[in-house]
């Protein structure tokens, strides 16, 4: 495996002021969010500096880690499945931190858009790959985003009737609400070179305080 801890992209995103919990709380705060489900909880850390009233954390747990916020200890398929009949099971904000496979983390978002409340948010981690190396499957480095962002830049291509975006931290937060934007039609979506190129747009790559002013 490739430690690429030293490169200047990967230096800067782990030294971001502002982090996931920190747009997460951000939108709780503004919107008095109560209920929060996360996908993909690792160690803890993210779901502990919540601010939820109420948080669900999900993880099946292959690291090794057992932590006590993960009060579902499956997979984000097995858990969708036992809400499967239960529509009116909602969340108002989801985080999908789960296994950065492009497939997949199509899943989560579309499962998760059957159990969001209107008005709520779903928010994803890793859509801003630092290299080439730091987006393939299977793992090549030790800093990892995987090729989530085919899975945002694919979901930004067809739902013309939700609002997508990327915050430029801590290796890249989308965050996608209801709302109305341009789509993009992608002939070449999954391609590397296109996506580095054009990264900004296809993402809707913005700062925090574009996002402050924005959501």
């Amino acid at each position: 495996m490739t430690n690429n801890l030293q490169e200047p992209e990967v230096i800067r995103y782990l030294n971001s002021e502002i982090k996931r919990f920190d747009i997460i709380n951000y939108l709780i705060e503004k919107y008095k969010l109560i209920n929060y489900l996360e996908i993909g909880v690792f160690q803890g850390e993210n779901i502990r500096k919540v601010k939820a009233s109420h948080k669900d954390g999900v993880d099946p747990g292959h690291e090794g880690y057992v932590v006590p916020e993960v009060n579902y200890p499956m997979t984000s398929d097995d858990f969708f499945n036992l809400l499967k009949g239960h529509e009116d099971i909602k969340y108002d904000i989801i985080f999908i931190d789960g296994l950065h496979h492009a497939d997949q983390v199509e899943k989560d978002i579309k499962n998760s858009l059957n159990h969001i409340i209107n008005g709520g948010f779903i928010v994803l981690h890793d859509c801003n790959p630092v290299s080439y190396e730091a987006q393939l499957i299977p793992r090549q480095t030790i800093a990892w985003n995987g090729d989530v962002w085919k899975a945002f830049v694919n979901f930004k291509a067809h739902y013309p009737k939700m609002e997508c975006s990327v915050i430029d931290t801590d290796f890249g937060v989308g965050v996608i609400k209801v709302g109305e934007q341009v789509v993009i039609p992608q002939d070449n979506i999954w391609d590397w070179e296109h996506f580095n190129s054009n990264r900004k747009e296809l993402l809707n790559l913005i700062t925090w305080d574009e996002f402050k002013t924005t959501y």
